[in-house]
């Protein structure tokens, strides 16, 4: 289980979840969302990765001034869970693409990724001063353009064919929610 003693890193605290900083170690969940099938099946990740790869992406995100990621960690035992991120940070228009990957499929359908994605939308709005965050989801992903829709974000548009995926191409759908939108 997890470390008890996190408060000193929980950096957004949630009912179920809080955000932190990544730190040594996490790299074991994220290669979870990029190599187990599950998670892979909706975030269209194609290639396997090692923990030093890891370790490595984790290494050069954290100096990248054009993203800002956390690690997701259940409340009740400090678990690291997930991770989400708010990438290609454009300062001067306001604006950045969000991202989630909860690793395990038994910490699907507990409210984790709406927490965690109301959350983000929070700290980019009011502490972050943005004022649009996009996505791209795959249409067939039901599950998550709920979850985005339940937290304010509305369907932009239709990218046609977007990503091969099992054989196939697959649409995604552009979603967006405006600062003014989320005050609301």
């Amino acid at each position: 289980m997890g470390n008890k003693n996190t408060s000193s890193s929980e950096f957004i605290k949630g009912e179920k979840i809080y955000l932190r900083a990544y730190k040594p170690g996490d790299e074991e969940v994220v290669a979870r969302i990029e190599n187990h099938p599950d998670p892979r099946q909706t975030l269209f990740y194609a290639f396997p990765t090692t923990l030093e790869q890891q370790r490595e992406k984790i290494s050069k995100l954290i100096d990248d001034y054009a993203s800002i990621h956390f690690t997701i960690c259940r409340n009740e035992d400090d678990e690291p869970i997930g991770q989400t991120a708010l990438v290609r940070i454009d300062w001067v228009g306001r604006m950045a693409i969000y991202y989630i990957g909860i690793a395990d499929k038994i910490n699907w359908n507990k409210g984790y990724g709406k927490e965690t994605t109301a959350l983000m939308l929070e700290y980019a709005f009011n502490t972050l001063n943005l004022n649009r965050i996009q996505l791209h989801v795959a249409v067939e992903n039901e599950a998550a353009v709920n979850v985005y829709k339940k937290t304010g974000f509305t369907v932009e548009g239709t990218l046609r064919e977007a990503m091969y995926h099992e054989g196939r191409y697959c649409d995604f759908y552009v979603m967006g929610i405006l600062r003014k939108d989320w005050i609301k």
